[in-house]
């Protein structure tokens, strides 16, 4: 298919063609190699037999099996037919026969022992080589390992009946793909074609007014995809793109060219297959289901491209908010959280308290209008044909929504950002990016998660708190991005809390609403209670690990020590240090309950039952959980003072210049004597003992890779990498 493919010569081919002609002969062209070259097969229409994990040889033995079965009890039958027989007669003849037939039932028997064995063996092995494939690929693809433990199980899950709005039931896929897609429809935004509100004012060295689009990138973006994604709706294979990569990033990149330089897309391009992903709440409310599109490969490809531009024009003007730390470089939600919590405790540290307001925007993604979008992007320097293709790509959209592989009727998208697309990001990023300024209180961002928050020692600190909401408001209204205020509550930290309430305005019918009080809420991923203790995130993580423990006990039948490892480090781990540096937990108890979790996992290896905790740790090369989060601790604080995390830093700071100390490293910090129990086990606080006994070639590595490894070598010999003092 190369060689075919290679002979072509793409500057003929695609002389003098326009965007969508020149896609069509392309795609036209690919497809007939693809029918040419690629081998293609039906399937077969009912189950595998054995399952996932039977593989030819292994079906070849098993057949072998049943054929000697059958043939053994038809020996065996005319074995006792020829008994009865000479019982009857007491004929030699048939004296003879029966003894005859006796010997061959015996063979036959014996051929059959041996073909059952075999079977049994090659389905064993079959099965635990299936399992360590499952284990290899579950940390780069954790959809793997719950395919296959969703084949293991009869229980099948899968969009519910779903309530249209005259109350009957959508029973069918088809039905069900309608009325999702009704519902997606609903939420759009009209803009109006009035006046624009103006757009606000962003500095920056000179405008970005065009992509180059450099074929060695698009070859290197190829060379990156991933095979085992799913088909656009243009039904070119990702596996296809990605082996051709060299072949077919010219005439690729000749036709992103033409895409840019006219402002246009082919039309396949501007189509989405839409997953349903159920969120929470019932399984029959079409409202709770996030509508996911999945639009053609070589779009996101471009899209890729384009927003390589975008974010480096972002960052060479620092033109993204500070308060931003959703899909930004060098930030994250762990750095967003901290950010917060150094307020929170600094504040409790005081004697004050915090109200924080956790605000929530209606189908933020879904509603944002393309026009104030589009006067955004100009004011923060995209203009001329990125800022034309930019509209394109938002315009004349269509989406369908696909369930069980049924597909809905396709509706045209007249607002939003498709979610599942590579630049839409970026753009909400940008679109929001001016939020912060309209508060005089602080306020943090991630994506659309929006958290207001500001000390209420004083009246007057609530009043500004509710001038703050009622700012958010109006700017939501100017740029048609609605907040829902049943969905944004208030929650009060610290040992006095203040008495006051704050209310939000429905935009849709204009009703004041005063919004509830939370003592705990769930952000971004970490349970947060209004007394900062994490109990509730602890207690959740433990029981979603040991849930997912239990997954594993159940699904593998060959759980041996390098499966089991790899198992554990992709699926389980994760979940009960997701966020340590928020959370760690200084109460030995909750120390406790987190290694009970890695200690019940270990035993689950039966040569290892019997030995110590400690012990199962080091043979199997897993430190303790409580290491973990030490070290943990330490990356974090190195990526702080190494300017990785681009963020402000939670309080980590040099001494002062007078004093004298010189022992421990030169990137040492000062400790802060904290009096509340809160603050003193706070990240900034917590760090600065283990930071400053590391040595200097430790703290001043070049990279976090080989930060890592210095560390790891320096603790290499210490008891607390395998012994948690919690014991």
């Amino acid at each position: 298919m190369k060689e075919e493919m290679r002979r072509i010569n793409w500057d003929d081919e695609l002389r003098n063609m326009r965007t969508e002609e020149a896609w069509t002969h392309f795609k036209g062209l690919l497809s007939q190699a693809t029918d040419k070259f690629v081998p293609k097969s039906k399937g077969s229409p009912g189950k595998r037999k054995g399952g996932v994990w039977m593989d030819t040889k292994t079906l070849a033995k098993v057949k072998i099996k049943h054929q000697l079965f059958r043939k053994w009890r038809h020996t065996v039958q005319e074995a006792k037919s020829a008994e009865l027989t000479y019982l009857r007669t007491k004929k030699k003849e048939d004296e003879e026969k029966y003894q005859q037939l006796e010997a061959q039932q015996e063979e036959a028997h014996a051929r059959y022992t041996r073909a059952r064995n075999q079977a049994k063996w090659a389905c064993k092995q079959a099965i635990r080589q299936m399992e360590k494939q499952v284990a290899e690929r579950a940390k780069d693809n954790p959809k793997v390992f719950w395919s296959y433990v969703k084949s293991r199980t009869t229980i099948r899950s899968g969009i519910a009946d779903l309530k249209r709005k005259d109350g009957t039931l959508a029973t069918s896929n088809v039905e069900k793909a309608n009325t999702l897609n009704d519902f997606f429809q609903s939420v759009f935004t009209e803009e109006t074609t009035g006046e624009m509100p103006e757009a606000p004012d962003y500095a920056f060295e000179k405008p970005l007014e065009s992509v180059t689009v450099i074929t060695s990138k698009v070859k290197t973006l190829l060379e990156k995809l991933n095979p085992n994604k799913a088909l656009g709706p243009d039904g070119i294979s990702p596996f296809i793109l990605k082996q051709l990569a060299d072949v077919l990033a010219y005439p690729i990149s000749k036709i992103f060219t033409l895409s840019m330089d006219e402002g246009v897309l082919p039309e396949d391009w501007r189509t989405a297959n839409v997953s349903p992903i159920f969120k929470k709440g019932s399984k029959q409310e079409p409202g709770n289901y996030r509508p996911v599109s999945l639009t053609c490969i070589l779009c996101k490809v471009m899209e890729k491209l384009v927003r390589s531009s975008i974010t480096q024009h972002l960052e060479e003007n620092d033109l993204i908010s500070r308060e931003q730390h959703g899909f930004v470089k060098g930030r994250s939600c762990v750095t967003h959280l901290l950010e917060v919590l150094d307020d929170w405790t600094s504040a409790m540290e005081d004697g004050s308290c915090i109200d924080a307001i956790y605000m929530d925007f209606k189908k933020a993604f879904d509603t944002v209008p393309h026009g104030r979008l589009l006067s955004k992007l100009k004011a923060i320097g995209l203009q001329g044909k990125l800022l034309n293709w930019i509209q394109a790509f938002l315009s004349n959209r269509h989406q369908q929504v696909v369930v069980n592989g049924s597909h809905s009727a396709p509706a045209p998208v007249t607002s939003g950002i498709p979610q599942g697309s590579v630049l839409g990001p970026v753009l909400f990023v940008m679109y929001i990016n001016d939020l912060p300024r309209v508060v005089n209180n602080s306020v943090k961002l991630f994506a659309d998660d929006t958290k207001l928050y500001a000390r209420s020692d004083s009246t007057e600190l609530t009043n500004s708190i509710q001038d703050d909401l009622d700012r958010l408001q109006e700017w939501s209204e100017t740029w048609l991005l609605s907040f829902h205020p049943q969905k944004c509550h208030t929650m009060k930290i610290g040992p006095k809390k203040s008495d006051a309430k704050y209310h939000m305005t429905n935009s849709a019918d204009g009703v004041q609403h005063d919004l509830s009080e939370t003592t705990l809420e769930k952000d971004l991923g970490v349970h947060i209670d209004d007394k900062l203790s994490f109990k509730e995130h602890i207690t959740t993580s433990v029981s979603k690990a040991n849930r997912v423990l239990g997954v594993i006990r159940r699904t593998f039948q060959n759980l041996d020590k390098e499966t089991f490892v790899q198992l554990y480090k992709s699926l389980v781990r994760p979940i009960l240090e997701y966020g340590h540096s928020v959370w760690n937990p200084q109460a030995k108890g909750l120390c406790k309950d987190l290694e009970n979790v890695q200690r019940r996992a270990t035993r689950m290896i039966g040569s290892l039952k019997e030995l110590s905790y400690s012990e199962r740790l080091r043979i199997l090369g897993i430190p303790c959980l409580q290491h973990r989060r030490r070290r943990g601790d330490m990356i974090d604080t190195f990526k702080y003072l190494k300017g990785i995390y681009i963020t402000q830093k939670p309080n980590l700071h040099k001494p002062p210049p007078t004093e004298r100390d010189m022992r421990g490293n030169s990137l040492k910090l000062f400790k802060n004597f904290a009096k509340s129990k809160v603050r003193s086990a706070f990240f900034a606080d917590r760090v600065v003992l283990d930071w400053n006994t590391l040595p200097e070639n430790v703290v001043t590595a070049d990279s976090v890779n080989c930060f890592k490894a210095r560390l790891d070598r320096h603790w290499k010999d210490t008891s607390s990498v395998y012994t948690p003092s919690c014991y």
